[in-house]
């Protein structure tokens, strides 16, 4: 887990790339002041996610973008931000591919992107008491790049202020890979102040309840009541539904009697009609007869007369009629057409008459059952009528009287069980509005004491050989030398402490696999002890602490990335082997500083030259 910085560098159009690289292991930037080296620092803290612009002077003008490469175990990153501000955008190429292969954009958040490849993404920490969050990229840069100021700085490694808090959470993740997700919250003043406003509703709410309860009545005396009238009703209930279903029976037989009887009295009704049109045709069929049987005697009468002329005037009555009317054939025809037609009315006269009296035993018969089915529908009736009156209510109390009841007692046993909530919320309420103070114990245990035993080599190889004991103190994240706190000790000697303390954090927490960035910036760790105008004793010389610093880094192979910003001289034969990058501050020879001269800017000799930066 973790980064090693590759390069960093500033482009612009027209403008010669200002680039450092950097050893994988160990690299030592040195030079006199104002040459960019402190400049450096602000570049990397900005390229890893700070705030802070790096400051702007003659030499970056023209200068639009920094870059920042870094490997990782699954590829190679850069980061592109500008010199004026703006977010960072984010490329990524496949290690192992040519330099000439292009970098694909990543669409991922900077800080984001350097928790996950350092192991740290899921992990909680403690921003404080009260919050909970997960590691960013500050975290990372905290214990990872070291200002100028803030090596020899008088305060504690967590730093101070409302930082100090996750900042002593990221150690610790750091020192034993454990995070905070199981350590208990204290509540936040605005948590306490809401359960305080729902405390008081909650209290106005029983107290509200209260005043509408007998201040005798007991729970139990409501169950027991509301348990008889329950019962009570059930048993009417039962009742109810018994007489309902022989009622329900009884008006189906009534419903299916009546049904019958409807449609019996339709066909009697059918019948007496048909009985009225047989008589009635009957009748015309006996007039058809008697019409038929004179007309018959007439037409005999008729053939039985005469043939005579007029009387009047003597015409012959072959001249006043048809002649074949005269003929004594013509009546005997008519008559038997006459006797025809009324045999034919006499055969259907039978069939009528037969009908006729089929039709009357029907109605003789329907009649009968339309009787039997009125005097079953009275029987009927009579029986729902007597079960109507003879419905008596077993009980003596009246159901609608029992229903009201009911409903109070249940509102009453309701009441009781909002009573019961009420309190408990109360109770409950009145613990959450209380912010008790937690106190957050974290114990290094055997990872301090690894941690504390590397820094002490750490020393000794700088040249630190009397220490007779160190250990690593959990509050307070730092360093105990002989029994005493690093900050008691003078700023050059804190600050180296300090510096061996962060290298020993790295050490250890890229061995045991533990979260870390996996690099160490260090902006003049020696600076402060070497300082020729010091006031402090110094027990080791500081040219021996500055060659053996510089040794140090020349042949160290441990886990991570070290990278030292330094003004301090290093011997030629160190220099030989540890091959730092170096900023002469002169025209012409050597690298000038991180920014290459240019024709027409005069750099300037005050502190202003690279910025403040050393």
């Amino acid at each position: 887990m973790g980064i090693v910085l590759t390069s960093l560098s500033a482009q612009g159009p027209d403008r010669e790339t200002a680039e450092v690289l950097f050893h994988s292991r160990r690299q030592l930037i040195r030079g006199p002041s104002e040459t960019g080296k402190s400049y450096i620092y602000d570049c990397l803290w900005y390229m890893l996610g700070g705030n802070d612009l790096p400051e702007s002077f003659p030499l970056t003008q023209g200068y639009q973008e920094f870059r920042l490469r870094f490997k990782a175990a699954d590829g190679e990153y850069e980061v592109r931000r500008g010199l004026s501000g703006g977010g960072a955008a984010v490329y990524t190429r496949v290690l192992g591919d040519t330099e000439d292969q292009a970098f694909e954009p990543l669409d991922q958040d900077l800080g984001e992107l350097l928790v996950a490849l350092c192991g740290a993404s899921g992990k909680q920490i403690l921003r404080n008491h009260s919050k909970r969050g997960a590691v960013t990229g500050d975290d990372l840069r905290h214990w990872s790049l070291w200002s100028q100021s803030d090596i020899p700085a008088k305060q504690p490694s967590a730093g101070s202020g409302h930082a100090a808090s996750k900042h002593e959470a990221a150690f610790h993740l750091f020192l034993t890979g454990t995070d905070d997700s199981a350590i208990q919250l204290r509540k936040s003043a605005t948590e306490a102040e809401r359960a305080r406003g729902e405390l008081q509703s909650a209290e106005t709410a029983l107290k509200r309840i209260e005043a509408l309860m007998p201040k005798d009545l007991r729970r139990n005396e409501v169950e027991e009541a509301l348990e008889r009238v329950d019962t009570t009703l059930s048993a009417m209930t039962s009742q109810y539904e018994a007489r309902a279903s022989a009622l329900k029976d009884l008006r189906r037989q009534l419903a299916e009697t009546s049904d019958a009887l409807h449609r019996v009295e339709n066909d009697w009704n059918h019948s007496q009609s048909m009985i009225s049109r047989f008589e009635l045709l009957d009748k015309k069929y006996a007039n058809d007869q008697a019409r038929l049987g004179g007309t018959n005697e007439g037409v005999a009468f008729f053939q039985e007369l005469p043939t005579v002329d007029c009387p009047l005037c003597g015409t012959p009555a072959e001249s006043q009629v048809d002649p074949n009317d005269l003929r004594p054939t013509a009546p005997s025809r008519y008559r038997a057409a006459i006797a025809a037609e009324a045999e034919k009315i006499r055969a259907l006269r039978v069939g009528l008459l037969a009908a006729l009296q089929h039709e009357r035993g029907r109605y003789q018969d329907l009649k009968a059952r339309a009787s039997k089915l009125a005097a079953d529908l009275n029987v009927l009736q009579n029986r729902e009528a007597m079960v109507l009156m003879n419905t008596r209510v077993e009980f003596t109390a009246n159901p609608k009287t029992l229903a009201l009841r009911r409903s109070e007692l249940s509102e009453q046993l309701s009441n009781f069980d909002e009573i019961q909530r009420l309190t408990a919320e109360v109770d409950r309420l009145r613990k959450a509005s209380v912010r008790k103070r937690i106190t957050v114990t974290r114990e290094g245990g055997t990872f301090g004491r690894e941690v504390a035993n590397r820094a002490k080599e750490l020393l000794n190889t700088w040249g630190f050989t009397s220490i007779q004991n160190i250990a690593l103190a959990d509050g307070p994240c730092d360093l105990r030398i002989d029994d005493r706190s690093r900050l008691s000790y003078g700023a050059g000697v804190r600050g180296l402490y300090l510096s061996s303390l962060v290298v020993a954090l790295m050490e250890h927490a890229l061995e045991k696999g533990h979260p870390h960035l996996g690099v160490v910036v260090l902006d003049s760790p020696l600076k402060t002890y070497a300082h020729p105008d010091s006031t402090e004793e110094h027990e080791v010389p500081p040219a021996t602490v500055i060659d053996r610093f510089y040794g140090w880094m020349s042949t160290w192979r441990g886990r991570g990335q070290v990278i030292v910003l330094e003004n301090e001289p290093i011997k030629p034969e160190t220099a030989e082997a540890l091959e730092p990058i170096t900023f002469t501050r002169i025209r012409g020879k050597g690298r000038y500083g991180l920014y290459p001269l240019r024709d027409g800017v005069v750099p300037r000799n005050d502190a202003s030259d690279e910025g403040d930066a050393n």
